[in-house]
């Protein structure tokens, strides 16, 4: 019997060359930008850089690294030109896959190039707070801290999900965002009380609140691009 965890997807008729993919997810945010590529690699090597982003920008407010950030800049401009890649074939591929998939697929790339936009304005927080010495409180660096821990998760479960196309780990990804999306509303209060009863620096506040905004819309992102896996098992 057919295991109903596993959903068919409309990318592995286009990618014969995936399952060595998988062997090397450590190694594909490596992978420079190249239209020799199926959509499904390419979006595979899209968020393996998303990936190396968030741990680059995970421990970046408590300690910078200039090097590192230096490395994220690359990343950032490799997810924006795969982006253009990979719709590009996409739109090749249109009518192999059929109209609704294609409508819902053909958003993939922008999403996770839109991810991408939010870590270099993340990269940007800090390093304006590396260059003019802004302080965040500690209880800050701890909510930050566990925040990028999720958001790291749930950008390896939604390459895995493209992956092994299993619809449990799916619904991981939507417990995890509404999670995330709870405890980026209670960093939003805390910081205001700790602004209220003086343990913020007034500097640090915008930049902070930036940094949430940013995440908050990484998960919206990560989110959809969820949900249209989501649609994609059902249609199958």
């Amino acid at each position: 019997m057919k295991d109903q965890r596993i959903f068919a997807s409309p990318f592995r008729m286009m990618s014969p060359r995936l399952d060595a993919e998988a062997d090397r997810f450590k190694d594909l945010h490596e992978v420079s930008v190249s239209e020799d590529h199926t959509p499904e690699e390419g979006m595979l090597i899209m968020i393996s850089k998303l990936v190396e982003m968030c741990k680059i920008l995970s421990p970046s407010f408590a300690a910078p690294d200039e090097e590192k950030l230096a490395q994220c800049d690359r990343l950032a401009e490799e997810v924006h030109k795969w982006e253009g890649a990979v719709t590009k074939n996409l739109m090749a591929a249109q009518s192999t896959i059929g109209q609704n998939l294609f409508r819902l697929v053909v958003r993939f790339p922008v999403r996770l190039e839109r991810i991408g936009d939010m870590f270099q304005n993340i990269l940007t927080c800090a390093r304006l707070k590396a260059r003019d010495g802004i302080p965040f409180s500690d209880k800050g660096l701890e909510e930050l801290s566990a925040i990028f821990a999720i958001v790291l998760e749930m950008l390896t479960n939604v390459r895995d999900a493209l992956m092994i196309r299993n619809k449990t780990l799916l619904g991981h990804v939507k417990s995890q965002r509404d999670k995330l999306s709870h405890m980026l509303l209670e960093a939003r209060f805390a910081h205001w009380e700790r602004l209220e009863a003086g343990f913020c620096a007034p500097q640090a506040s915008s930049l902070y609140l930036d940094i949430l905004d940013s995440l908050t819309g990484t998960n919206e992102y990560l989110g959809k691009i969820c949900d249209s896996l989501v649609a994609i098992a059902d249609e199958a």
